[in-house]
Parts: C-alpha cells; sequence; structure tokens
C-alpha cells in the first residue's frame, strides 16, 4: 500500500463524523448595498472591487411595486445575470453601473430610456451620443486611478445593459474602451509551492487542488460540478472527462489524473447525501469563489509560502499554472485551448483528436504536475506503455507529414519564401548575396518544415499570451 493511499485512508475515517464548517467568504455586509451617489466623490483610495453602501439612484420601486414584485429594468438585467449567469459576471456589471451613475449622475434606467430615444431617432450623430459617453466614462475613470484593464471592465455593465434589451452601441474599432494590457497581479504558483499546500491540506482541499489542475477551469464551472458527473473511477487512467464551459459555451475535452481519482474515491464517500454538489455548502447549494479562495489561502499561510507583493493568489492561478506549462512544453494551443475549455473551430476539435489530448495531458499533468511527486503508482505501468505507443505514432505521423511536403514542394517553397522575405532575410554566399528563391530551392524537406514551424511557433506564443491575459472578473487599481 503507497503512503499516499495510507494518509487518504485516514483523512477519509477522520471524515466520516459529520461536522458544521464555518466558512468565511470575505464578502463585507456592506457589498449588500447598490453603489454610489450621483455626485463624484474624488476619493480614488477605494479599490474597484468594493461595494459603496449609498444604493443606485432613482432604483426606488413605489409601495404597490413591491407588492407586485415589480422590479427596474437594470435590476431585472443584474438578476439574470444573478441566476442564469455567472455571479462573478454578475457583481462586475453591478459595480460597473453604479459607477456609470456616479459619472452620468443619472441612474441606468434613465440612461437607457435615452438610449431608446437615441435609437428612435434615427439620427446618425444623435445615435452615436452613448459611444461617446461610454469613452467618457471609460477616461473617467482612469483619471480616477483605475488600471486599463478595470476601466474596460467597468464599461461593459452600461453596454451589456444596453445589448440585453436590444439598444447595442458599436465602439470603433480603434478606440480606447477596448484595449487592455497583459496583468502581472496573478501569481503563479511554482510546482514544489503547490505540493507543499497539498502535503498540508486535508481531503477536501486536496480533490480542490488536484481536480483544479486536471480541469484548469474558471472557479464558476469548476464549482457547478455535482457527484452525477464524476466518471466510473474504475477505469483505466487518466479518465476522459467533458463538459460545456459557461462563458464561451465551449466544450473542454480533457483527462482526470490518477492522483484525482484515487483522492475521489476517498472523498466521494464523505459528502452528505442531500446534496448534489461535489463541494457543498452547509445548506443546499456549491461552495461559493470567495470561500474556496480562503481555503486556498489558508493552505498557503499553513505550508509557509510567500506570496510576493502586488501580487494576488486565487483558485484562477491554478488555470494559469497549467496553460503556463503547456508553454513551456511546447503543447500546440489548440490543444491547450481544447483542455481548459476555451473556444476553437469546429473543425480543430475533430482533428486534434483524443490522442493529441491525452498525449499533451500526461506529458503536462502526469509528468511536470504531480503533486504527489510520483507517489501514486497506480497504473503507471500501462501508461508507461501507452506513451512509448503514442510516440510511436507521432514519429509515424511526422513521416507521413515529411511525405506530404515532398509531394506538394512547390507550394511549400512559396510559402517558405514568403516568409523569409517578411523576415527581411539576407542570404549570402561566396559570390555575394543569394536571391531567396533559388535559396529555398537548395532546402531539404525537413529544413522547410523547421521554417514553416517557426511561425507557428511564434503564432503560438502570440495565442498563450492572449490566454495568460484572463483575469477571471478579479478587478484591481494599479
Amino acid at each position: 500500500m503507497s503512503a499516499i493511499t495510507k494518509e487518504i485512508r485516514s483523512l477519509r475515517s477522520a471524515s466520516e463524523t459529520p461536522k458544521k464548517y464555518l466558512l468565511v467568504s470575505g464578502v463585507r455586509p456592506e457589498r449588500a448595498g447598490w453603489g454610489l451617489n450621483p455626485i463624484p466623490s474624488g476619493d480614488i483610495t477605494r479599490t474597484p472591487d468594493k461595494q459603496s453602501k449609498k444604493p443606485l439612484i432613482n432604483h426606488k420601486n413605489t409601495e404597490d411595486d413591491k407588492d407586485k414584485g415589480a422590479m427596474s429594468e437594470t435590476e431585472k438585467f443584474l438578476d439574470y445575470y444573478k441566476s442564469a449567469r455567472s455571479k462573478g459576471t454578475y457583481k462586475s456589471y453591478k459595480r460597473g453601473l453604479t459607477l456609470f451613475e456616479e459619472y452620468y449622475g443619472k441612474s441606468s434606467d434613465k440612461a437607457l430610456e435615452e438610449r431608446r430615444q437615441d435609437v428612435a431617432s434615427k439620427d446618425f450623430s444623435q445615435n452615436q451620443r452613448f459611444v461617446r459617453e461610454v469613452e467618457k466614462f471609460h477616461s473617467w475613470l482612469l483619471d480616477k486611478g483605475y488600471s486599463i484593464n478595470t476601466a474596460r471592465t467597468m464599461c461593459l455593465g452600461i453596454m451589456q445593459l444596453f445589448r440585453y434589451y436590444g439598444v447595442p452601441i458599436v465602439l470603433p474599432p480603434q478606440s480606447k474602451v477596448s484595449k487592455t494590457t497583459i496583468t502581472t497581479k496573478t501569481y503563479i504558483p511554482k510546482i514544489d509551492e503547490l505540493r507543499r499546500m497539498f502535503q498540508v491540506s486535508d481531503l477536501r482541499g486536496r480533490v480542490i487542488l488536484s481536480m483544479g489542475l486536471d480541469l484548469a477551469w474558471r472557479i464558476s464551472d469548476f464549482l457547478k460540478l455535482k457527484k452525477t458527473d464524476i466518471p466510473d473511477l474504475n477505469q483505466e487512467t487518466p479518465i476522459k472527462f467533458e463538459a460545456i464551459t459557461q462563458k464561451e459555451d465551449a466544450i473542454s475535452s480533457t483527462f482526470l489524473s490518477s492522483e484525482t481519482i484515487e483522492i475521489l474515491k476517498a472523498y466521494l464517500p464523505t459528502l452528505p447525501k442531500e446534496n448534489p454538489f461535489l463541494f457543498p455548502s452547509n445548506g443546499k447549494k456549491h461552495l461559493k469563489d470567495e470561500a474556496v479562495n480562503n481555503i486556498l489561502k489558508g493552505f498557503m499561510k499553513k505550508a509557509k509560502i510567500k506570496i510576493p507583493q502586488n501580487k494576488r493568489f486565487t483558485f484562477h492561478c491554478l488555470r494559469k499554472r497549467f496553460l503556463s506549462t503547456c508553454y513551456n512544453l511546447n503543447i500546440d494551443s489548440d490543444v491547450a485551448k481544447l483542455l481548459v475549455g476555451k473556444s476553437i473551430g469546429k473543425s480543430m476539435e475533430t482533428y486534434l483528436g483524443d490522442v493529441n489530448l491525452k498525449n499533451s495531458f500526461i506529458e503536462v499533468r502526469e509528468k511536470q504536475l504531480s503533486l504527489s511527486n510520483g507517489t501514486i503508482k497506480s497504473t503507471m505501468e500501462s501508461k508507461d506503455k501507452q506513451i512509448v505507443e503514442l510516440q510511436q505514432r507521432l514519429t509515424a505521423m511526422q513521416n507521413v507529414l515529411y511525405g506530404l511536403l515532398g509531394l506538394n514542394r512547390k507550394q511549400v517553397e512559396a510559402m517558405v519564401t514568403k516568409q523569409l522575405k517578411e523576415e527581411d532575410l539576407v542570404v549570402k554566399g561566396d559570390i555575394g548575396t543569394i536571391p531567396i528563391e533559388k535559396y529555398v530551392k537548395g532546402l531539404s524537406v525537413e529544413r522547410l518544415f523547421e521554417i514553416l514551424a517557426r511561425r507557428q511557433k511564434k503564432q503560438q506564443a502570440q495565442e498563450y499570451d492572449k490566454l495568460l491575459e484572463e483575469t477571471n472578473g478579479f478587478n484591481h487599481k494599479k
């Protein structure tokens, strides 16, 4: 019996006695308030995720309306996102609307009424009025001290309100509102730090860490997992696991690692029968994202891991750790997107196939990001055999590719010539400069393939930059 199996069994036995947990969500009581007054306060010391104690302006319903359960149009919009979409998005839009009302001096319902009048006027200049207002609002936010990324996110509230009611505005391509910068505030933990957290965590914490690395999903998708979503655990690992992610309505075609499988076998019997969720709260719902982030921060503190100043650690860091490892291993960016639930073309989903996905998952999660550092031995012999078979198939596919390049050499030469000219390559021989076309004709098929792959690698790097740019709805000032 492995050391980790013994430890899991001890954790399981300790968990069988029902316990009630007090989960500190980190949500301040004042967040129940609706926002800011219409007069700009000039106070730029607040952070964007803090809610004001003052209500949204002009959103009070009459007593008769309350009896009928009436809601303002803004409240209906927010209620839709709170109940049917992401709660993180709901909070972000709500915060953006409170700030827009502070800037505009009128309620968002009034702004919506004015937007409808602009559209009905069929006057181009009047129809563009709120495009200009949103751009002014963006500048106002920057002047208040908000970062470029946060300013853009706060503008989405009023823009999505208009879109929800069928009167959208379209920003010009060069608009500053659409611009973002790559955030460097998220702390991407090293694998040895994650292993230290894994060692000091309880059974539930180990499931969060291990399965969080497996799936590398956004927290909203992760916490909605139910016990019935878990496949038969008595299969050869890694076990295929598919789901549709909410934000992009895209499929995540990934796997559950051998580590996760062994821990789940101990964890599932400890869950309350009346709650369907894999990570239940004390009631009938799932844990809140703030609760999970606080749990992880507690493990970091217990493991004595220090987060650098001006950095933050959240569940989203597991997603970034997975994607960063994919990039370091030169995993195709489309493969990485499909694993974590980012949208790619339908044709690419078919082309990539289970072989590429499984091979990439094993390389990233089982080899590089093992939390038990190799102590889980189950199915390893069959897995090694599987890896050898996959490598052999990859070599065979590469040989076929070289053959196809040879059959279409003229077309390949044209592509390489164009690429080298764009790179301003100058080839010098014994008697002077050699024309690019002549140089390309003398290259072997393998060398042509390497040159084409160079551009592909550059494109992959750009794709990963975009992937790692995500902030998961956490907005902070500079």
